[in-house]
């Protein structure tokens, strides 16, 4: 079978057509996931909140302050460590007397019941603020975290 020069110009048009709808949305995937600079002036302003300088005069900060994005949901969090030298519960119950202090309210479970977490709407973004315990219920190692994304919320 003998093709006309046309002919062959529309095989490659489809062709190059075809190609194109199934290149163009994976370009666009690549060239638009994950975390980006906007995400990184967007830590910054977040690990200026006061909340994540008040403690218990029985907890000590243990290093830097420190970020992370995630680049599935470009949802950053912000968190400061602490040492505890009293009980678990009181350093909670400081958290919570701080939150609603500074504005923060609860963030209510599907049982009506609170979740341990806080949340802030800021502009257009709602921040989540949780503090972060492990097992021990005296003397215990914990963060104090924010999470939000620049057109969004975060997570507890």
């Amino acid at each position: 079978m003998i093709m006309t020069r046309s002919a062959i110009a529309v095989l490659a048009a489809v062709c190059l057509g075809a190609g194109a709808v199934l290149v163009a949305p994976a370009a666009f995937l690549v060239l638009t996931y994950g975390c980006t600079a906007e995400d990184d002036r967007f830590a910054t302003a977040l690990a200026g909140l006061s909340i994540l300088d008040v403690h218990p005069v029985t907890a000590t900060p243990q290093g830097e302050r420190d970020s992370s994005c995630d680049d599935d949901d470009r949802i950053v969090t912000v968190w400061q460590s602490y040492r505890s030298s009293g009980p678990s519960a009181d350093v909670l119950s400081f958290y919570r007397d701080a939150a609603f202090m500074d504005g923060w309210k609860p963030l209510m479970g599907e049982d009506g019941e609170e979740t341990g977490c806080f949340v802030k709407p800021v502009g257009v973004s709602d921040l989540h603020l949780s503090v972060s315990m492990g097992e021990e219920t005296y003397d215990a190692d914990y963060d104090v975290d924010v999470s939000s994304s620049a057109d969004g919320g975060g997570w507890c």
